[in-house]
């Protein structure tokens, strides 16, 4: 038996390890780990120093109303439609998920609306009539955001201050006589809104985002000679939809 035993041993020490280690079984699988996307492991803070463009569209409105001589004699709500584009530069503070930023912007504007009135002969005496347009040439933004991330992405809302230039432009009749004129403006006003970001990497991200701009009233007035002068009281208010993309340091 003795002998038996050895040789058995001496068998088993003479089989490559190799071949002993092919015919043991595989071990069996553990549980599969998930690994988030390499873009959203790369971009975990929203924290710092952006630049970025962006480009859209403004929806205006203007509700104006028309005085010859102090009296009103109409009112109008017109629509202002057209593209916007500019750059902005913010910075955000990051605790968790949660994210606080203050950015400024600023765009240019081709949004624009034509506006007629007419006052009658009763009111006004030999009448008045004015037709007018509205253009929006620029506007910018200051403004706090606070928001929240998850993954790669940024949901925030943001709200703050508002100025643009308002041009009015058009002629004015009054007794006979007419007036062409051409005015700007500036007011300015708050602005609410809110927005995404998508993190594209370390440093890049995509976003879209909704403003609503009041700008307040603006008082015009047309000087029409040997009559009373005809005011225009105009209140702008914007709807911006914007697409962009911000750097950020």
């Amino acid at each position: 038996m003795r002998r038996l035993i050895a040789a058995s041993l001496g068998i088993v020490a003479l089989v490559p390890a190799g071949v002993q280690a092919a015919d043991l079984p595989p071990p069996p699988a553990g549980p599969a780990v998930y690994a988030p996307p390499a873009a959203y492991r790369t971009v975990a803070n929203w924290g710092g120093f952006y630049l970025g463009i962006n480009g859209g569209v403004n929806m205006a409105r203007d509700q104006s109303t028309f005085s010859f001589g102090g009296v009103p004699f109409a009112s109008s709500d017109t629509a202002l439609f057209g593209a916007v584009g500019g750059g902005q530069a913010g910075y955000n503070w990051q605790s968790g998920a949660l994210v606080l930023g203050a950015e400024a912007d600023f765009d240019w504007s081709n949004a624009k609306g034509s506006i007629s009135a007419q006052c009658a002969v009763a009111v006004c005496g030999p009448g008045a009539t004015a037709t007018l347009e509205h253009d929006v040439d620029w506007f910018g933004t200051a403004r706090a955001r606070l928001g929240y991330a998850a993954d790669g992405w940024l949901a925030y809302a943001t709200g703050g201050y508002a100025y643009g230039r308002v041009a009015l432009k058009g002629t004015a009749t009054a007794g006979g006589v007419s007036a062409s004129l051409t005015q700007d403006a500036t007011p300015s006003g708050w602005t609410v809104g809110a927005g995404t970001e998508l993190a594209l990497g370390p440093n890049w991200s995509a976003r879209l985002e909704y403003l609503y701009v009041d700008l307040g009233t603006v008082n015009y007035t047309i000087a029409v000679p040997s009559a009373p002068s005809l005011t225009d009281s105009a209140r702008v208010q914007m709807n911006v939809v914007r697409a962009g993309v911000n750097y950020r340091f």
